[in-house]
Parts: C-alpha cells; structure tokens; sequence
C-alpha cells in the first residue's frame, strides 16, 4: 500500500510539474509583420501614414477581439489617463493644444487571410479609449490562422515630453505608431499608457518606408533597403581639426541646401526582423561618424554642436558595449547599432537603436543594454520594470567596475577635472552609493515590492528605487547566493534559452534553478514580492584552546530582522590570513565554529557587504572616520561612523575671544551626533554643547532628539519627539508633529544685560530674567504643495 501511494504521488507530481524544458516547448507568442509608409512635415507637425499588419494567432486560443496601443494619445489634453496621473505628483501636462500630441485613425478594417480585401469591403467599427483600440472581429481567429489589418492613420507630433516629439527642428519617434497588444498566457495585455511604466511588445518584422525633407538625415531601427538615409552626406571626417572641419561643414551646409531645391524629399525603407517595436530620428543638423565591431556596423549621429564631445568617443564606447554584452550574455544578435543624439534627458532604449542625452559611459551602456533586456529578451516592462531595468543596471556597473576598478568610474578623469572641493571632499563608490540610496528607501517607511505592476506605485521615486536600484541589487544578490561562476552560466543561458521571446520572473527562475541546482523560491519571493528587512549581528564569541594547541573558536549569529540571507563569518588573524565560512542565517541564531591552529585576533560578519544589512553596527566591521567639515559633503559609509569637526571663533566682551571646535557625526542618516566647546580666553570659561538624534523603527515614523548647552552664561535641557508623515516620501503634503519639554535658566545675567544710552546715560536693560523656566510644547507644520504652515 506504502508502495501504490508512493507510485502515486510521483506519477501526480510528474503529471502536473512542468520541467524547464517541458515549459519551454509549451511556449508560444504571436507573430506580427508590419509594412508601413508615412511622411513627416516638419512645418506643420504632422505624421501621416499607412500600415498593413500581418497577425499571425500561434496561441491556443480563439480570439474574438482585438486591441492596439495608440500611445501618442497620452498627451493629447488634460483628461488623458498619463495626465491625471501627473496631476497626483502636482504636474500639470498637456494644457496647451499647441505642443500636444495625438493619434487618429482615419481607415481601419481587418481582412480574414493574406489576401487583398475587395475594394468595397466595409470599415471595421473601433472604439478609442484614452490609449487603447479595441475592434471585435468580423469572424473569430482560430489557433495558427491569420489575418490583415489595414489602416491609415495621422499623428499631431508634439513639443518633445518625456521620450518622444519635436525640439527645434529635430524629431524623435517613439511609441508613434498604432501598435499591436500582445496577446499572451495571461491573455491580452490591453492596459492603458500610464506616467509610471513602460512597454511590451510582440516580436515580428518590420517594413517601414520613412519621407522626410531631403536635409534631414534619418536613423532607425533596422537595415536600409532602399533609399539614403543621408548618412554620407555628414560624415565628419575625424582626421581634420576644429578649423578645417569648421570649413569642411559650412561646404556641407551649401552643398545639402542647393541639393534640397532640386530634390525636396528623402525616402528611406527600413527592415527589421526578429524585433518588437520601432523607433527613428530626424534632424537636418545631425553629424555622422561610424565603426564596428566583429563585422556589425556601429553608427552614431550627434547634433553639431556636440561634436567636441561626442566625436570618435561614441563609436568606441559602442564598441565596447557590443564586446562586453557579448561575451557576458551571448553574441549581439542584430546586424547594426545606431546610437543618436535624442531630445530627452537620460536615455531611451530601442531595438538597434538608442537615443541618449550625453556621451556618457555608463549611460551607452545602460542604453545598449536595454537592447538585450527588454529587446531581445522581451518582458513585460509594465508588470515586471525590474527584469530589464535592474538587470541593465546591474551590468552597466558590473562593466564599470571591470573597466575601472572598485569606484565603478573614472575616478582619475573625475578628479582632472573637479573643482578644489570635490577633490578634497571623501567620497564613496558607485556601488556603495547605490545601496544608501537603496536603503534609505528601505528604511523610510515607504518601502514597496520590487515587483509591482508600475502604475501601482506610490510614487515616482518608489517605481526608481525599485525598478532600477532595488532591481540592480537583487542580481548582485542573486550573484553572492549562487555563486560567480554559476552566475556567469545563469546569464549565457537565460539569453540562449529566451532571446527573442517573452521572458518573466518565472522564466529567469527556471534557468537560475536549472543551472545553479538550488532552490531559489525563498530569495524570489523575499526580494520581489517582499519587504524583508536584512539585519544581522554577532552574538557571543567563545575561543578555547584544544589540547593539541589549536583554537577552536564558536561564533554566535543572530537574526533581528525578517529578511533571510546566507551571511559570511570571517576570523581574521594578526599574520593578516582570513579564514570565511557561510552560514544559511535562516534560523533566529546560529552558530559556526572555526578550528584554527592560532587564535583568533578578529571575527566579522559580512565584512564585504553583500547582503544588504540595514546596519553593521554589531558585526565587527564598524570604525570611526574623522574629516574637516566641508560644504556639500554627503558621505555616509556603510562600516564607518563619519565624524567631521569644524572650528569655530567670535567675540564678545565678557568672554573676549571665543574659540573652540565643533564635531558632527552621522551614521547612515541615523545616530546624529553634534558636540561642541568654546573656550572664553578673557572669562576662562569652558562652555558645550550636545544633540543626539535617534531614528526609532521606520514603521513607527519617529525621531527622538536630546539637547543639552552650555553658553554665555545660559544653560538649557530640550527633550523632544518628532513624527513624520505623508503619503509620499518627498511630495507634498508632508505632516510633522513635534513634542517636547525644555528647561532653561541664567547662569550668570552679566550675559543677557545689554547697554543703551539714554538721554546721556547708560542704561542696562537684561534680556533674560534670573531662575528656571521649565515648558511644555508642541509644534506641527504640514507643507501642502510645496508651501509650508506651522503652529506652535
């Protein structure tokens, strides 16, 4: 009977628990083939065009509906769904008709098949809401069929918001077409275009003829097929200098003009395959400058301007990235790279194409990245922002820090060109200065899952924190809980695996599984969906010595927080030797006995930081750095309590000169400390002052302050408590109540007495009276956009 059940849970177990492979084969997407032509006029601001969509229905379904994205609609008028969003955080978008944008669909009908549709078929009826198109279909698309739909459309380009539009006469198009929804396993993902979030797409091909007035250069997802994008016209030829060049550009200049007479439009076809979306520039002020990179084309087209900075530094920053990403991942898959000079502030990813603010390193990388996450491994960036933003972040700085060491920067070019401050001043690395951001917003209170949908949010600095902080970190993480040799198969894997189909959390889990051999549910639902909190410390440390002279050392670990990670332990010796071990830190103690053959001088835990530990107060780690205080000096090590002393002088005429020394110090924007002493060379007195400041649990919201002084002659005691609080971290309206008692008295009314003359005679008058004054009191100021009100 033991037997027949046994037989039976395993024929269960194998029946309903897909392996990787078995959910690999049971994948499937849909297939979209796109053929558009559109035209731009630059005067008048208009788009106008025509798509003819082939979709192709591979899911195991029968569809009934079908829906688009109509994006530029989002910034059509104030009632927009991406509007009303923006009011929540008090921005105020799309009130002036002028600089907005939309997109109107002016012919639409869906055709069964392949097939042409005789001329007298009848329009598809649609409806619009906000950004979304939905259409029932005329007859229902059962599994592997096909069907055509064909519109035109128009598109009032507006003044360049967020990623897209026009500035001067430079034009970027993103999200600019309608764009087909992707129907997936959880059927079609038909959500409006909201402030926080992103993207999704279906991969296909695309076919796009672009027109635009002969002088403006295009550049865009794909190959050309046909046309001259313009490239060769301003090619920059980087073996001139500043003067020749100058010339060399003005004869390009007249050279384009008088071409521009004879023929006043470009027509350009791209083609692009395996991709799911498309975006493209113009600008008649763009300059050209190309590489490549094992055979793949790298082309780069910056605004004149910026050729100073810009020239010959992109192309090989491109190349750079297209090596680095492949030897990582896997080989770049597309036959070109285009990195343009775009509009918006930051970067924006694209397949093939990037549009990027700055010449920036980290950000090519950043950007270039996003071609391999969300563009080739295509997740749902609304639903799941951390997949590609957090991965992309977190390669961008592990390139960083292969190319320039521990700082994740150029620390040498930055300190060339920083100012005397900035080069006297301490500073922290790219990482550490990562992870303060990140637990700051873990310990304010307002922390949130890094897996949300991304207009769930509270907040824009949440959907960042999480997205993109957060995100980078639970790789790093990921990377310390399996192990680097494993993570570099994790990440060759995932992209042979899923390159070119849908990826999600789900789907990354079973490679990371499959490949590291662990069982990872407990850190994916701790990071993701979780808010854990990582605290841990060291308990009681027993050394003894065994009878053949070696030590045996016991170490003590405790958990104080929710949040579980492996923790190293390390005991250190004075020959400088260290000996780690890793304990599992699932149990609320634990301990881990080392066996050494000297005795132990030291024991740390976490000594390299690795698992995001709120406070490494408690794990041996922690020392004192002293600095001169400086203007602007935001530095706040994870193992260091930061003291920084500044001198102070004035006068008066009791105490003459007064000099002394103040200190400040910090912890993590906690354990606030200020401590000082004047000393009177006339009165010989010695005067202080102190005030701690104590952060109590985030969730709690509150701060406990004490404040005791010495000086000229008064003395004073001040005990308060201060809470905090607001639906937001940083927007209005922001609350804060304070309660305290204070007791204040006159030591010596000599201070407090000032000297007028009167009528030809001194007067004095005190401006303290003598005794002890105890007071109750409480303060409460709220800040309702942006403007502030208190009531004491």
């Amino acid at each position: 009977m033991r037997l027949l059940t046994l037989c039976l849970v395993m024929f269960t177990a194998s029946s309903f628990t897909a392996t990787p492979t078995q959910a690999q084969e049971n994948y499937w997407q849909q297939f979209v083939h796109y053929e558009m032509d559109v035209t731009l006029d630059p005067a008048s601001k208009m788009l106008t065009g025509s798509s003819s969509i082939l979709y192709r229905n591979n899911s195991p379904d029968t569809l009934f509906k079908f829906y688009m994205h109509l994006y530029p609609n989002a910034y059509k008028d104030p009632n927009s769904i991406y509007a009303r969003d923006a009011r929540k955080f008090y921005q105020i978008m799309n009130t002036d008709p002028d600089n907005a944008g939309w997109l109107k669909i002016t012919r639409f009908r869906i055709i069964p098949g392949q097939g042409e549709a005789p001329a007298a078929d009848k329009m598809t009826s649609f409806n619009v809401d906000d950004t979304i198109l939905e259409a029932d279909l005329p007859h229902p698309l059962p599994p592997g069929a096909e069907m055509r739909i064909e519109l035109d459309f128009e598109s009032k380009v507006r003044k360049h918001s967020r990623r897209a539009g026009y500035r001067g006469s430079q034009f970027d198009f993103a999200q600019w077409y309608p764009k087909v929804c992707v129907y997936d396993e959880n059927g079609w993902n038909n959500v409006p275009f909201h402030m926080l979030g992103e993207f999704y797409g279906e991969f296909g091909t695309f076919d796009v003829r672009i027109t635009v007035p002969y002088d403006y250069i295009i550049a865009a997802t794909g190959q050309v097929q046909e046309g001259d994008p313009g490239f060769e016209l301003v090619r920059v030829d980087t073996s001139l200098g500043d003067a020749a060049w100058q010339q060399r550009y003005k004869e390009i200049r007249e050279q384009i003009i008088a071409e521009n007479e004879r023929t006043p439009a470009r027509s350009v076809l791209f083609h692009a395959e395996n991709v799911h979306d498309f975006a493209w520039v113009a600008s008649p002020d763009f300059l050209y400058e190309s590489g490549e990179w094992d055979g793949i084309p790298i082309h780069v087209l910056y605004r004149s301007y910026a050729k100073q900075r810009w020239s010959r530094v992109v192309v090989e920053r491109g190349r750079r990235a297209l090596a680095w990403l492949s030897e990582k991942f896997g080989r770049y898959p597309y036959p070109q790279l285009t990195i343009t000079h775009g509009l918006l502030g930051g970067g924006m990813e694209y397949p093939m194409l990037v549009m990027n603010s700055s010449e920036r390193e980290g950000l090519i990388l950043h950007e270039v990245g996003h071609i391999y996450f969300y563009g080739i491994l295509g997740n749902n960036e609304t639903r799941e922002a951390w997949l590609d933003e957090g991965f992309t972040s977190f390669q961008t700085r592990w390139y960083m820090e292969n190319r320039y060491g521990t700082w994740g920067y150029d620390r040498k070019k930055y300190l060339r060109e920083a100012n005397w401050l900035s080069r006297k001043r301490p500073a922290l690395t790219s990482r550490e200065n990562n992870r303060n951001r990140a637990l700051f917003f873990m310990t304010s209170g307002k922390d949130e899952p890094i897996s949300k949908w991304s207009y769930e949010f509270n907040d824009g600095m949440a959907y960042s924190v999480n997205a993109y902080t957060k995100g980078s970190i639970f790789f790093e993480m990921l990377r310390y809980v399996v192990g680097e040799e494993k993570f570099a198969r994790i990440c060759k894997e995932y992209f042979r695996r899923w390159k070119f189909k849908h990826v999600n959390e789900a789907r990354f889990k079973a490679v990371c599984e499959e490949v590291s051999g662990m069982e990872l549910d407990w850190f994916f639902e701790q990071w993701l969906h979780g808010t854990p909190t990582v605290d841990y410390a060291l308990g009681p440390v027993k050394k003894t010595r065994q009878p053949d002279g070696s030590y045996k050392t016991e170490v003590e670990i405790r958990r104080r927080g929710d949040g579980i990670m492996p923790v190293e332990v390390v005991v250190g010796q004075n020959d400088g030797t260290r000996i780690k071990k890793r304990w599992d830190g699932k149990d609320e103690r634990g301990v881990v006995v080392f066996v050494t053959e000297k005795k132990p001088e030291k024991v740390m835990l976490d000594p390299d930081n690795q698992i995001m530990d709120v406070s490494l107060t408690g794990q041996g780690v922690l020392r004192l750095e002293l600095y001169p205080e400086l203007p602007r000096m935001f530095y706040s090590p994870a193992d260091a309590y930061v003291l920084t002393w500044k001198p102070g002088f004035w006068y008066n005429d009791i105490d003459g000169l007064r000099s002394g020394v103040r200190f400040r110090g910090h912890y993590r924007n906690n354990r606030l400390l200020s401590l000082g002493f004047w000393y009177g060379a006339k009165s010989n007195v010695l005067d202080g002052m102190l005030s701690y400041t104590h952060r109590m649990p985030v969730r709690l919201g509150l701060n406990s302050t004490i404040k005791l002084f010495s000086l000229e002659g008064r003395q004073s005691a001040d005990i308060s408590v201060q809470y905090r609080s607001g639906r937001y971290l940083f927007q209005p309206p922001q609350h804060q109540l304070t309660a305290g008692v204070v007791a204040s008295r006159l030591k010596d009314p000599a201070y407090a007495e000032s000297e007028y003359r009167i009528d030809g005679k001194t007067v004095t008058v005190p401006s303290w009276s003598a005794g002890t004054v105890t007071r109750l009191y409480a303060a409460y100021t709220v800040n309702p956009r942006g403007f502030s009100w208190q009531s004491t």
